[in-house]
């Protein structure tokens, strides 16, 4: 009987059939860093690192949603084939408006931030639909997002980190935000006025202010609200001031 246990044990990751796909993800221009990639079966998310490459674990008929800021949305359904071989993936950029996905409690995998803000500056100039913010006033869509992400990438570089203190990085809001009851997508959204086309910038601005990780603790909530507030205004003021007329 226990012969036969341990067999079903040693058998089990055989029989799920779960296998790890390969597979680089690119645009007519370049390989794509930071896309997003959700095996939306298995409920599991990954980044494209700087080479647009990455890696998700996966089985027969699962179904990978593929998504960029400024790329239109793509889904593959996984068949045996996609094990054989390397998967490649071809985005189409977004011409006049950008196409969200909103993805709740899902596993989130580690990204460079910086990489992301780079990434974001080369595939900035896209038009973008009129938003409101909190200072009433409609922006035009013409966010010059290259400004803004070259900004938040030279608040990472120009800051000395304290060999002794754990930073929040922009995946720690990430989680927050699609577990926490109280600090949810409505309140990026209606308190902090952060629209979602803009909040994975927001996330890499905060954690460029170099906020001490026990700030995310149950009981530094008050502290958090007050750095967010203070935050939100700051870079919506950024948003505000590299928007053309």
């Amino acid at each position: 009987m226990k012969s036969l246990k341990l067999l079903v044990f040693l058998l089990l990751p055989l029989l799920s059939n779960a296998q790890i796909i390969k597979g680089v993800i690119y645009d007519y221009e370049a390989a794509v860093k930071g896309a997003k990639i959700i095996n939306r079966t298995q409920n599991i998310l990954t980044y494209t690192d700087d080479e647009g490459a990455f890696q998700i674990e996966a089985k027969v008929n699962d179904v990978l949603v593929i998504n960029s800021y400024f790329h239109d949305q793509q889904f593959v359904s996984i068949n045996e084939s996609h094990f054989d071989e390397e998967l490649v993936i071809e985005l189409k950029k977004i011409i006049n408006e950008l196409d969200e996905v909103e993805v709740t409690k899902v596993q989130e995998k580690l990204f460079d931030s910086i990489g992301l803000s780079n990434n974001t500056a080369k595939q900035g100039q896209i038009a973008y639909k009129k938003r409101t913010f909190g200072s009433g006033k409609n922006l035009q869509p013409t966010l010059d997002l290259i400004a803004v992400a070259k900004l938040i990438g030279n608040l990472f570089k120009n800051k000395n980190k304290a060999p002794d203190v754990v930073y929040v990085t922009p995946e720690d809001l990430i989680t927050l935000f699609e577990t926490n009851t109280y600090f949810n997508q409505k309140y990026l959204t209606s308190q902090l006025e952060i629209p979602k086309p803009y909040q994975q910038l927001f996330f890499d601005y905060c954690s460029a202010q170099q906020l001490n990780v026990t700030i995310l603790k149950k009981e530094n909530e008050f502290d958090l609200v007050e750095a967010l507030l203070l935050h939100s205004d700051a870079f919506k003021k950024i948003l505000e001031e590299h928007t053309k007329n």
